[in-house]
C-alpha cells in the first residue's frame, strides 16, 4: 500500500505545475492566540505622525505594538523573540517609534468552545535597538539617525526627540524598517530591513554591533546613496522582507518582497546567500518564483505581478518555506477580498527546467483543515474550517518537529481582516502536520536513491536524516 500511495503521490507531482505540488490538508490548526490591538507599551509618545484608520486616533501614549514581522526562538520552550517592523509604515511617519523586538510566550487556543475567542499571549518585555558605538551616520540613513537630531524631522512639524530616545541612541521607524530576523547560536542577532536594504547586525541586547552591510545591487528609494549612484532599483517597502538561516548559522538566505526593477517578469526574486562569519554576500544567488497574479490584474506576462513575500524560515538541510500573500483582507464578500495567503516549501537544491527553484503548496492561510473547531463560527466560513484573511502575513518558523507557528503584521490601526472596521490585533497560529516536518519534501516520497540531494551546505548538520519509507510526505 505504501508504494501505491507514494506512486499516486509522485504521479499528482507531475499532473501539478513546476511551480507548485498541493497535496490537501497537510498541515492543520492546532492553535490560535491573539495579543489585543489595544495593547502599549511602556515608552515614548509614538504615533504623532501618523493618520487615524479604523476607529483610531493617534497619538498613542506608548507604544502599540503594530504586529510581528519576524520570530525566533529563545532557549526557554514556548517563549519567543517577536520583532515589529517600523511602526506606522513609512519612513515620514514613524520617527517616535522605537524598533526592536519583544519577548512572548503564546497560550494557544487548541479546542472549539463554540466562540472566535482566542488565547492570550504574556508580553515579557522588549529590547530597544540601539547604536552606542555611532556606527550610523547620513550615508546610511538621510538626515543621519533621529537619536541625533533636536526634531524628529528636519521639516514639517517639529516635535523635539524623545530624551529616551536621544540619550539611549535608541533606533525608530524613520532610522530603519526592520522586516526579518534570525537568532544566532551566540545569542546576537540578524535583522533585515527595508530602507537600504540593509543587514544589521546586534548583540542580545539591541546593540548594533557593526555597521549596516550594504547590498552589491539592491538600492530602496529611501537609500542615501541614490543621490550618488543614480535612482533605486526596488520599489518603496519591498525589501528584504524574507530571511532565514540555515541549520549551522553560518549561512543567510534572503529575499525581497518583490522583483527587481530590472526584472520584467515580476513573479521572480533571487535569494541572495550571506556568510555570517565573513559578513559579505558571497555572490551565491536562487532564483524563486511567486505564483502569478494575471488573474486577478487582468495583466499579461507576469509584467505587474501584486503577490509579495512575507516571511521565509528554515525546515532541514536545503528546505526551507516561503510565505507568499497578497495586500487585501477581509471576508470573501469583500469588495477586494484576499487571494494570496499561502504557504510553500522549497529546496534550494531542485529547480526546475528553467532554472527557477521548485516548490510544493503546504497550506491556502484561507482555508485550513480546523478538525478540532479551534476557530468556531468563523464570518463566511465553513465549520471545522480556519481562515487567516488578514493582509500582512509575515511570520512563519517551526515551533517543534510537526508544527508551525504562522503571525501577523497587523499594521495597526489599519488591519481589519477580521473585523471590517475594527483594528486586526496580532494574532498568532499553529499548524500542525501528522509527518515530522523535516519528513516534507517538494517532490512528496522520494526514492532513497536521491538523498544525497538533501544535504547540509558547508557541513552544516541537523541530524534530520530520516527512514524516508517511514515518514513520506
Amino acid at each position: 500500500m505504501r508504494r501505491i500511495a507514494c506512486a499516486l503521490l509522485s504521479a499528482l507531482a507531475v499532473l501539478g505545475t513546476s511551480a507548485a505540488v498541493a497535496s490537501r490538508d497537510v498541515l492543520e490548526l492546532s492553535g490560535w492566540a491573539e495579543i489585543p490591538s489595544t495593547y502599549r507599551h511602556p515608552g515614548p509618545v509614538s504615533g504623532q505622525f501618523a493618520g487615524p484608520a479604523n476607529g483610531v486616533t493617534p497619538p498613542y501614549a506608548g507604544q502599540p505594538i503594530p504586529g510581528f514581522s519576524g520570530m525566533a526562538p529563545t532557549r526557554r520552550n514556548g517563549r519567543y523573540v517577536a520583532l515589529p517592523d517600523n511602526g506606522f509604515g513609512a519612513q515620514g511617519n514613524s520617527a517616535d517609534f522605537v524598533i526592536g523586538f519583544y519577548e512572548i510566550t503564546p497560550h494557544f487556543k487548541t479546542r472549539g468552545d463554540g466562540t472566535t475567542s482566542r488565547g492570550p499571549v504574556t508580553v515579557h518585555r522588549f529590547t530597544p535597538f540601539s547604536d552606542p558605538r555611532g556606527l550610523l551616520d547620513a550615508t546610511y540613513i538621510t538626515d543621519g539617525p533621529v537619536y541625533s537630531r533636536l526634531a524628529y524631522y528636519p521639516t514639517g512639524v517639529q516635535i523635539p526627540v524623545d530624551p529616551a530616545i536621544q540619550d539611549g541612541r535608541l533606533l525608530t521607524g524613520a532610522d530603519f524598517d526592520v522586516e526579518s530576523i534570525a537568532r544566532m547560536d551566540d545569542g546576537t542577532f540578524w535583522v533585515g530591513e527595508e530602507f537600504g536594504p540593509y543587514l544589521l547586525h546586534f548583540d542580545a541586547k539591541g546593540r548594533l554591533l557593526s555597521a549596516p552591510v550594504r547590498h552589491p545591487i539592491l538600492r530602496a528609494p529611501q537609500n542615501p546613496q541614490n543621490a550618488l549612484l543614480g535612482p533605486s532599483n526596488l520599489p518603496s517597502s519591498r525589501g528584504f522582507e524574507a530571511m532565514a538561516r540555515n541549520g549551522s548559522g553560518r549561512r543567510l538566505y534572503v529575499t525581497t518582497e518583490a522583483s527587481i526593477a530590472s526584472e520584467p517578469d515580476k513573479r521572480i526574486l533571487e535569494v541572495y546567500e550571506f556568510d555570517t562569519r565573513t559578513e559579505q554576500y558571497t555572490g551565491r544567488t536562487f532564483r524563486y518564483a511567486k505564483d502569478s497574479s494575471d488573474a486577478i490584474t487582468g495583466g499579461a506576462g507576469n509584467a505587474t505581478n501584486i503577490f509579495v513575500t512575507g516571511d521565509m524560515t528554515h525546515v532541514a538541510g536545503d528546505r526551507y518555506i516561503m510565505i507568499e500573500r497578497d495586500d487585501f483582507q477581509g471576508p470573501p464578500s469583500s469588495a477586494n477580498p484576499p487571494r494570496q495567503k499561502k504557504l510553500y516549501l522549497f529546496d534550494l537544491g531542485e529547480t526546475d527546467r528553467d532554472g527557477l527553484l521548485s516548490k510544493r503548496l503546504l497550506v491556502d492561510l484561507l482555508d485550513i483543515a480546523d478538525p478540532r473547531d479551534i476557530g468556531g463560527p468563523l464570518l463566511e466560513m465553513p465549520r471545522r474550517r480556519f481562515n487567516f484573511p488578514l493582509q500582512s502575513v509575515e511570520v512563519v518558523m517551526p515551533v517543534g518537529d510537526h508544527t508551525l507557528l504562522v503571525g501577523l503584521d497587523n499594521n495597526y490601526p489599519g488591519g481589519n481582516g477580521r473585523v471590517p472596521g475594527t483594528p486586526d490585533g496580532t494574532e498568532l497560529i499553529t499548524l500542525r502536520s501528522d509527518v515530522p516536518l523535516r519528513a516534507l519534501r517538494v517532490e512528496p516520497c522520494r526514492s532513497r536513491g536521491n538523498d544525497h540531494r538533501d544535504r547540509d551546505r558547508d557541513d552544516d548538520r541537523d541530524g534530520d536524516r530520516l527512514r524516508f519509507d517511514d515518514h513520506c510526505r
